[in-house]
């Protein structure tokens, strides 16, 4: 019986125990949920403040980035700027330049064209803003020029051009240099007229053409070899294109640019335009 008891008594201490324990191990669990629970909220805000710190970073790499390529995408359009043909920039206006003087009428834009086809042919023609301004500054400048020198040229410009700069400089570089010239209504019109595959803004006509220019393509071209219609055609348009007529109608044409020069430049050059005069009477009576 009394080792009974001592059983008893030593699996009461045991149960005793083991509940503690088990309270002990509970107890411990929920301390660590709690904790878990309680750390695991203060993890997820400074996350949150994490990622929000690395947007941000990105952000302003991604920015400092795109402005980088802006930066270096303007520096090539520069560079293209300066490289590009303004012929390649130039459109075509619906209106002519205000600065469109002397203007060709009618029936010089004629004679201009039909001058124009036959300089082509002899190689007598410059094209282009660029060809036409190296050619103009090669001509001596007008106070250097002695006495009543030729005309070294003849420089046709269209007045239907945008933007306008392109050939603004035009009629004051053709007037330091003694060069006369005249506007005319199309690009369009002179680009064909001067056999180009486009528009052409400025065309300068010189009194004389390159060597071998001069119908030597018709003498060349006759030994015998089979041609179509069209080849036929422009050997005889060719072989009409004489030197001695195309070097008349340029001095016709001249005297034209001259005369027209002085009839729509000159009162405006020297003040004594209608329209000046009308302004400086209105300037005046409205200061009275």
């Amino acid at each position: 019986m009394a080792a009974d008891d001592k059983v008893e008594v030593v699996d009461d201490k045991k149960l005793k125990k083991d509940k503690k324990s088990k309270d002990k191990s509970e107890k411990k669990e929920k301390k660590e949920k709690k904790r878990s629970d309680s750390d695991g909220v203060r993890k997820e805000k400074k996350d949150k403040k994490k990622d929000k710190a690395k947007q941000e970073k990105l952000a302003r790499a991604l920015d400092a980035h795109l402005q980088a390529d802006a930066a270096a995408s303007v520096k090539a359009e520069e560079d293209v700027k300066i490289k590009v043909d303004p012929e390649d920039i130039i459109k075509p206006a619906e209106e002519l330049v205000p600065f469109a003087l002397p203007l060709a009428d009618d029936k010089t834009h004629k004679k201009i064209y039909k001058l124009i086809k036959k300089g082509a042919k002899l190689k007598s023609i410059h094209r282009g803003v660029k060809e036409c301004e190296k050619a103009i500054r090669k001509c001596p400048p007008k106070a250097v020029a002695s006495g009543e020198a030729p005309a070294p040229g003849l420089v046709i410009i269209a007045g239907d051009i945008s933007p306008m700069d392109v050939i603004m400089h035009f009629p004051i570089l053709c007037e330091e240099h003694g060069v006369p010239y005249l506007f005319v209504r199309s690009r369009a019109d002179l680009g064909v007229a001067a056999c180009t595959k486009r528009a052409t803004s400025v065309v300068m006509l010189k009194p004389e053409g390159k060597k071998g220019g001069s119908g030597s393509n018709a003498n060349n071209n006759n030994k015998g070899k089979k041609k179509d219609e069209d080849d036929e055609m422009e050997d005889a348009e060719d072989k009409k294109v004489s030197a001695e007529e195309y070097l008349e109608a340029w001095k016709e044409l001249v005297k034209t640019a001259e005369k027209q020069w002085k009839v729509q430049v000159q009162p405006w050059v020297k003040g004594t335009h209608p329209l000046q005069i009308a302004a400086r009477e209105r300037a005046r009576q409205a200061s009275l």
